[in-house]
């Protein structure tokens, strides 16, 4: 019995003690991320599921262009819960319009339990962002505003 509840005791500890590291490398890039306009830059907002309702907060530092296609690494990070959270980064072209709107697409790999190959597109005016994505088991909304 007492082995049972310090294991439990332990496995705790562990988890709670490996919780912070999540998302170590999206806290650097968001504190090192230089105050831009047009698309690069620090981002914050909500995530909206529209398959199952779920929702949390997203941060997103894009990254200055990395080919010559208009390719720029958009960083993310993404709350569930409001204690667990995920990063991941993904490429997305990105276009700029006439009237000065940025419009983005792409695509990224997440595990296939987690629903595959999703596809984003989305515009940035100003300072509002916002996007869709989609993918074998999900599709939903991204909203953002400029962090300065």
């Amino acid at each position: 019995m007492k082995s049972a509840i310090l294991l439990r005791l332990a496995l705790g500890l562990i988890f709670l003690t490996t919780l912070p590291s999540c998302g170590f490398a999206f806290r650097k890039a968001w504190k090192e991320a230089p105050t831009s306009t047009g698309v690069e830059g620090k981002w914050s907002g909500t995530w909206h599921s529209d398959a199952t309702g779920h929702q949390g907060t997203l941060r997103c530092v894009v990254s200055a262009p990395i080919d010559k296609k208009g390719g720029h690494e958009f960083f993310y990070l993404a709350t569930w819960k409001k204690i667990l959270s995920g990063s991941y980064k993904a490429v997305h072209t990105v276009k700029k319009q006439k009237d000065g709107t940025y419009t983005f697409e792409g695509e990224h790999k997440m595990p296939d339990w987690a629903g595959g190959l999703y596809h984003y597109e989305g515009t940035i005016k100003g300072n509002d962002f916002n996007a869709c994505y989609q993918s074998s088991m999900d599709r939903g909304t991204y909203t953002m505003k400029r962090v300065p």
